[in-house]
């Protein structure tokens, strides 16, 4: 017969630590990647509108045949576009709406808004010439607009014309 009194085994206080400690990690990272804590980080570009200035009575008399350019310095009748993500991103098309009808502009140039921190081309605006829409752009009328992004991103953007 064995004696009971000489067992082999961990003491209750090791143990009851172990467990603890297993917990404590498992639960942390368990936490962390539900949370975000461990997110992955990732290269994008992340584009908003950070501005709009569209005179309605300029934009009034125009053709519908607009080229808008690009420039680091905001103009009358541009959309402002801004990057706070990691990497440049390129604004291709532009479109407005208003008055039951959509106008959509290819831009011309190059039109690259570079990534956060950068010290020129962030932000960027996108300038539409005085005679781009036709008429229905008057002060105080609506609109809704888009840029396309060349990654295919769509930023949404409303407003008044001024």
């Amino acid at each position: 017969m064995r004696n009971s009194a000489h067992r082999n085994a961990i003491s209750p206080v090791i143990s009851t630590v172990l467990i603890i400690s297993v917990t404590l990690v498992s639960a942390v990272s368990v936490g962390g990647f539900v949370f975000g804590v461990f997110g992955s980080s990732s290269n994008s570009a992340r584009i908003q509108v950070t501005g709009i200035s569209l005179v309605g009575e300029t934009l009034a008399a125009g053709t519908n045949s607009a080229t808008p350019t690009c420039a680091t310095s905001p103009a009358a009748n541009s959309v402002i576009i801004t990057n706070t993500g990691t990497v440049p991103a390129s604004a291709t098309l532009i479109s407005i709406t208003f008055g039951g009808s959509v106008y959509t502009f290819p831009i011309t140039g190059a039109c690259i808004v570079t990534a956060a921190g950068k010290l020129s081309g962030n932000p960027l605006s996108i300038t539409m010439a005085a005679t781009d829409l036709v008429a229905g752009a008057t002060s105080g009328a609506t609109f809704t607009g888009t840029v396309t992004i060349s990654n295919g991103a769509i930023v949404v953007f409303e407003g008044t014309f001024i």
